[in-house]
């Protein structure tokens, strides 16, 4: 069988969440199947992951789009024809700005619907192309795979075409890095909260920082590490009192392995999104021990299962409350990492890669 992996809307080299799921799930496909593997997208060979990068998987290069909804009818047009050259059997668009088009059936992955769960945040314009572009996708998609039961059921809400041919298959951690390895020097000194990710709307960063300006009065020795982006100073904004600014540590472009040694060290992860289809950062924290406080909204909840002290993402004295308990109660900290290590055990790659596995093979 032939497999078209169809992710032109992603940046080259550029590993963004929806490239390392697939990637990751792309990996697991190789070595367990004997299918064909063809993935369209702006990476080159030389971007790819090392163990893509040596594999049998085909590539196919195209340019990035720069206006999507414009891309997305230019695929509908053109891939057809392009499935039909190739022999594709399955087009699996890896994120829903593919093609409803081409192929013999065709599977599309939805990993968020933030455009439509917190519009307000995303803004009118690109609400409303979205919502055009998903229109498209679902009427012409046979299958719809979701990252999430949570971006399952805002799907069937939003869309209720998607929901009689929709599905969860629950993706895995990405990071590139296990257990066995060394902790090494702690990267804080002193007790630290976590947060990662790029401070975009949905994230909700600001809250963190409204709880830091509280809890760092009491705490003298506490840190906030963020990794990732925070052009507009989300959590520093609501740091009114310098040195406690001075407590903020920001990092960006780390490998998985400095990643992983601040996961290790951490007090806790602090997710306080408003809306996750997923939210990697979870299992990782998971995975290295690391207690996870999150939002009780979206996909985090679910993915984390018994592994995460939750609160109110709207409320800062709940986040406040929660992260007072755990510097207060060792013991909790501790019941939440073995719970975590519980938790994470239930997602693997090697499920999701045969759950995709099966589905390709299904006859229409």
């Amino acid at each position: 069988m032939r497999i078209l992996v169809n992710m032109p809307s992603q940046y080259g080299g550029k590993p963004s969440g929806v490239a390392r799921v697939t990637f990751s799930l792309l990996e697991r496909l190789l070595e367990q199947t004997r299918d064909d593997y063809i993935l369209r997208s702006p990476w080159t060979r030389a971007q790819l992951p090392e163990n893509l990068r040596d594999s049998r998987l085909q590539l196919i290069e195209t340019p990035r789009p720069r206006i999507m909804v414009f891309d997305v009818l230019r695929q509908a047009a053109v891939l057809p024809a392009l499935c039909r050259r190739q022999g594709i059997d399955v087009l699996f668009n890896a994120d829903p700005f593919g093609s409803p088009l081409g192929g013999r059936r065709r599977i599309t992955l939805v990993h968020d619907l933030y455009f439509k769960t917190i519009p307000e945040q995303i803004g009118w314009r690109a609400t409303l192309t979205t919502d055009f572009i998903f229109r498209l996708m679902m009427a012409g998609s046979d299958q719809i795979t979701c990252v999430s039961e949570a971006t399952r059921r805002d799907l069937a809400r939003f869309y209720p075409v998607a929901a009689g041919k929709s599905m969860t298959i629950h993706s895995d951690s990405t990071l590139k890095i296990g257990l066995e390895a060394p902790d090494g020097a702690r990267p804080v000194a002193g007790p630290y909260i976590l947060a990662v990710g790029n401070a975009t709307s949905n994230k909700n960063f600001a809250l963190l920082g409204k709880a830091f300006a509280r809890l760092g009065r009491t705490m003298p020795d506490l840190h906030v590490v963020h990794v990732g982006r925070d052009d507009a100073e989300e959590i520093g904004s609501m740091l009114d009192d310098p040195e406690l600014k001075t407590r903020l540590i920001r990092l960006s472009g780390i490998d998985d392995r400095q990643l992983a040694a601040l996961y290790r060290h951490a007090a806790c992860l602090c997710v306080p999104s408003t809306y996750e289809g997923f939210c990697l950062p979870v299992l990782e924290a998971q995975q290295l021990g690391c207690p996870v406080v999150c939002s009780n909204r979206s996909a985090t909840p679910e993915i984390a299962g018994k592994g995460a002290l939750t609160f109110d993402p709207a409320d800062p004295d709940s986040l406040l409350a929660a992260l007072e308990r755990l510097f207060r109660e060792p013991a909790l900290a501790d019941s939440l990492r073995e719970a975590g290590y519980e938790n994470r055990a239930l997602y693997s790659w090697q499920k999701a890669a045969d759950s995709y596995a099966q589905l390709f093979h299904e006859k229409v």
